[in-house]
């Protein structure tokens, strides 16, 4: 077999598997805590919301985010700190127990 010519080019179906496992964990984001596993041990919304962001590939309204966030049960939990980067001090966060997020974030 050889080599595809394009090197940003895959070979076979490995582009289609490739989309289908970005979809995934696009969809995974939706109704399940995993994008807090990306994130430090503790973490600001902001920085939640980047890891949204990235992987759904679409900016999402900060004062929002942050309302759903903080209102789905056990799905960050406050740690009782602040950040102290020289910036206005956010709250910073860990991840809480929810296997499942209830109700489901969305896209947008």
């Amino acid at each position: 077999m050889e080599a595809p010519d394009d090197p940003g080019r895959l070979a076979f179906d490995h582009h289609r598997i490739l989309a289908d496992g970005v979809e995934r964990a696009r969809a995974k984001l939706e109704y399940s805590p995993l994008a807090a596993a990306f994130c430090p041990p503790e973490f600001t919304i902001s920085e939640l919301r980047g890891e949204y962001e990235a992987v759904w590939g679409t900016p999402l309204d900060p004062r929002n985010f942050h309302r759903t966030v903080t209102k789905t049960p056990d799905f960050v939990e406050p740690v009782g700190a602040t950040t102290r980067d020289g910036g206005r001090p956010a709250q910073l966060f860990h991840r809480g127990t929810a296997t499942r997020l209830h109700p489901p974030m969305t896209r947008g």
